[in-house]
């Protein structure tokens, strides 16, 4: 007879489950590379969602539901504004790289995601109690589509100014599956092929 008390549920419990403030943030910017403070400053991200299409096939008054392709929302972060603006900066560099203000040209042209220039890998670790990195995501070709405004007010006090990035991307792997889906064995029962 099964048991659904709260003794069962502390036993199905583990390590006290994930808390969403212990996470790391680490990125590359084209011309500056890893920026030490990222880790630090990028106040919140998400772990990214996982999205299937459904194609419909009719056949006589009745839709069969197939699984359709996959799709990748954008990755948006909130970054803390430090003293010296130095990640805004590296943001607002990397889009002027893309496309200027003014010229409206590139600096770079948009090479192959392996060449390293407009498009950056950037990863997100949910991290233990202990601060040891539990789950991984890597973003394969990045690029930030919005730097957002930050809000300067008079009547503000005790408070950081922050801004929100937008960053496009063209997949994420984890350490679940690989780039090409392959599973790796992190799930508990399951044997990678």
């Amino acid at each position: 007879m099964a048991r659904n008390n709260i003794s069962d549920f502390a036993g199905k419990f583990l390590k006290g489950g994930i808390r969403p403030s212990l996470f790391e943030v680490q990125g590359n910017f084209p011309f500056f590379g890893q920026d030490a403070s990222a880790p630090f400053l990028i106040k919140a991200a998400q772990l990214p969602a996982s999205t299937l299409g459904t194609i419909e096939v009719p056949y006589r008054g009745r839709k069969i539901k197939v699984p359709g392709d996959r799709t990748f929302a954008e990755w948006q972060i909130t970054v803390l504004a430090d003293g010296d603006f130095q990640l805004r900066d590296k943001f607002e560099a990397w889009m002027q790289s893309i496309n200027a203000h003014e010229a409206n040209t590139s600096l770079e042209e948009p090479a192959p995601l392996q060449d390293g220039t407009v498009y950056q890998d950037w990863q997100v670790y949910q991290l233990d109690r202990q601060g040891n990195k539990i789950k991984s995501y890597n973003f394969i070709g990045c690029w930030p589509s919005e730097v957002g405004a930050i809000d300067v007010n008079h009547e503000t006090t005790d408070s950081l100014a922050e801004f929100t990035v937008t960053l496009q991307y063209t997949y994420w792997s984890s350490n679940t599956t690989d780039g090409d889906g392959t599973i790796l064995g992190a799930i508990s029962g399951i044997v990678a092929p």
